[in-house]
């Protein structure tokens, strides 16, 4: 049995690129996730992870409406890898989540995470 399942929270790091390729909007992000951790001496550390997004369809383009750099969204989708070759023949490749769902997460005053009524569901692809 195989599971490609995706699920994070976290804060843009910059605004949405919104483009077409052919008939489809598709919109570029990057999130950044936090973990954190104490070290040896119980010194709080923290731990960030980049991840890139793509988001496809009606929700791209709410998705770019919507969302601005530094706020906290909940994404949902599948992991899936670009494959090419650069300038000098050199093989390349490059993980990303392909979205296929998303929500505005705003905190409680707890520190918990809610969710808001704002979201972009996307076609499968």
């Amino acid at each position: 049995m195989n599971l490609n399942r995706v699920l994070l929270i976290g804060n843009l790091t910059g605004d949405p690129e919104l483009f077409e390729a052919g008939k489809s909007k598709i919109v570029n992000a990057s999130l950044a996730t936090h973990q954190f951790y104490e070290n040896g001496q119980e010194e709080k550390q923290q731990l960030t992870t980049f991840v890139d997004l793509k988001v496809w369809g009606m929700a791209a383009e709410n998705f770019a409406k919507l969302v601005r750099r530094g706020q906290e969204v909940f994404v949902e989708g599948t992991l899936r890898q670009d494959r090419w070759e650069d300038e000098q023949g050199n093989k390349r490749s490059k993980l990303y989540v392909n979205v296929s769902n998303w929500q505005i997460a705003h905190r409680k005053n707890d520190g918990s995470a809610a969710k808001a009524p704002a979201n972009g569901l996307a076609k499968k692809r």
